[in-house]
């Protein structure tokens, strides 16, 4: 019976794979959030050669900054991914193709926390390894990537694929696209920021919770990455939770 949920899972996501390949909005997204923060993490790099700064070198916090610039991408591929057969009227096609709700949307999601992830891993990744280069600091053979940055690297995974999943879990519950584009994005553009200092409790919302596992705020009463990280999980499992249940009970 197991092996048999096992490949009804593993079809359901692969589903939901060749959808992604189909939609030409999440392809472009995809694209974006690969291309975007290695570009200006050059870019940040020609200008930091360009002033002489010390920070040219040997800093593991270099090109981590470009970070919060896929936030928004990553947003918007996931409200794709679980919004747009809402939009088209598809949804009951996949219903009757998985009627294993629960076993739909847990495909969605892993879709999304998988791509959200992979995403991460690489475009910040390869934008670490550009500045590297850009700022004069390395030649293509001399890369490297020290424990640091690999913390900081999988660190930044975590956010990327946790606010992924709040959008996901937030277009479910809405049955629309527009909220967690609405919401979440201006959040991680800086509205966040620019408001903790009024409202100190924001500090505790989705955007501002995970925002020191991307890149240090100090002196902004933020949350530390490892409380940050664990408020920004509980919200993950208090959104996506009623939104399972909905799923599971709504007609489509």
């Amino acid at each position: 019976m197991r092996s048999r949920g096992g490949a009804l899972m593993y079809r359901a996501i692969a589903a939901e794979l060749t959808k992604i390949r189909t939609l030409p909005a999440a392809l472009a997204t995809i694209s974006a959030a690969l291309v975007l923060p290695p570009a200006l993490s050059f870019a940040m790099g020609l200008n930091v050669a360009a002033s002489r700064s010390p920070a040219a070198t040997g800093d593991d916090t270099g090109g981590f900054e470009v970070a919060g610039f896929g936030q928004p991408l990553v947003i918007l591929l996931a409200a794709l991914i679980v919004g747009c057969e809402y939009q088209n009227g598809l949804l009951r096609s996949s219903q009757l193709a998985v009627p294993n709700r629960l076993r739909l949307l847990g495909a969605k999601a892993i879709v999304v926390a998988a791509l959200a992830f992979l995403l991460a891993v690489v475009a910040v990744g390869f934008g670490v390894a550009v500045r590297q280069v850009s700022t004069g600091g390395a030649g293509i053979a001399e890369l490297e990537l020290t424990p640091a940055m690999t913390l900081n690297l999988l660190m930044v995974g975590l956010n990327w694929t946790c606010i992924s999943l709040i959008s996901a879990a937030l277009t479910v519950l809405a049955r629309s696209i527009l909220l967690p584009v609405i919401v979440l994005i201006p959040l991680v553009l800086g509205l966040g920021v620019a408001l903790v200092g009024l409202l100190p409790w924001l500090k505790f919302a989705p955007d501002l919770a995970g925002l020191q596992l991307i890149s240090r705020y100090p002196g902004m009463g933020l949350l530390e990455p490892l409380p940050g990280g664990v408020v920004m999980v509980a919200w993950v499992v208090l959104l996506l939770a009623p939104a399972f249940v909905l799923f599971g009970r709504r007609d489509a």
